[in-house]
């Protein structure tokens, strides 16, 4: 959907986002930290106004997770609510976000990475949160949320969707011209688990770069009583060394 509506001629904030701009993780912990522990003062249009400057459009996470606070603060925005089969969409949690998140060795090499080590801590901290947004399992979760927009959201402001539709519903929705390219379809699990693995490399690489002068200067010293060690045998061999000690005892 982010892509689609990009080609609309919209800028739209989405979680990836923030690896452009680290310091928002923290903005949007607050956010929620407010509304799901009761720490700090609710969000409202002034506070959004600043998180979602220079955007026109707020798709998928962390938006979604504070749905009826935004939708509370703009209440002459349209909304597209995308459909999806709550059975395929567990499953496609299951394969792909769940498995990103047993990827522990993360949290050794995220402190190396200014880009996503931060990504990393907020994605620990939205799984926290799973259990906050889904009191009664993931599956009714899911179903009340869609219920949810429904009822807070106007008919006329409220275009419920399902991308096999394609630019049609959107475009009429919208007021937008229909583009002469076919409807984007990307995201699916093994793109997503090929960005989780680019991540991962990118924090690698960090970490390397970071303990490199450390590593070298270990290294050469070493190599430098290795040496040293290796020269000193040659002059008075260590078994020579340790009889002439102990005849001083």
């Amino acid at each position: 959907m982010r892509v689609a509506l990009e080609r609309l001629g919209y800028k739209c904030f989405h979680g990836r986002i923030m690896d452009q701009f680290p310091g928002m993780y923290a903005l949007w912990e607050e956010a929620l930290l407010a509304k799901y522990y009761g720490q700090g003062q609710p969000y409202g249009r002034r506070d959004f106004d600043k998180l979602l400057s220079g955007f026109d459009v707020s798709c998928n996470y962390p938006g979604t997770m504070l749905a009826a606070e935004l939708i509370e603060a703009y209440p002459e925005a349209k909304v597209i609510l995308t459909n999806r089969d709550v059975d395929k969409w567990q499953q496609s949690m299951k394969m792909s976000v769940d498995v990103g998140a047993t990827w522990n060795s993360w949290d050794w090499i995220a402190p190396f990475d200014p880009i996503y080590g931060p990504w990393w801590n907020f994605h620990k901290f939205e799984h926290a949160l799973r259990p906050k947004l889904a009191p009664n399992g993931e599956r009714k979760g899911y179903l009340d949320h869609y219920e949810m927009i429904r009822k807070l959201v106007p008919k006329e402001r409220l275009l419920d969707y399902h991308v096999s539709q394609g630019w049609i519903p959107i475009c009429e929705f919208l007021g937008k011209e229909l583009p002469a390219e076919p409807f984007p379809h990307v995201n699916d699990t093994n793109q997503f688990l090929k960005g989780r693995r680019w991540r991962w490399w990118h924090a690698i690489y960090c970490m390397a770069t970071s303990l490199a002068p450390s590593l070298a200067i270990a290294a050469v010293s070493v190599a430098t009583a290795w040496q040293y060690r290796h020269s000193l045998s040659k002059i008075w061999p260590l078994g020579s060394i340790i009889q002439a000690m102990n005849n001083r005892k």
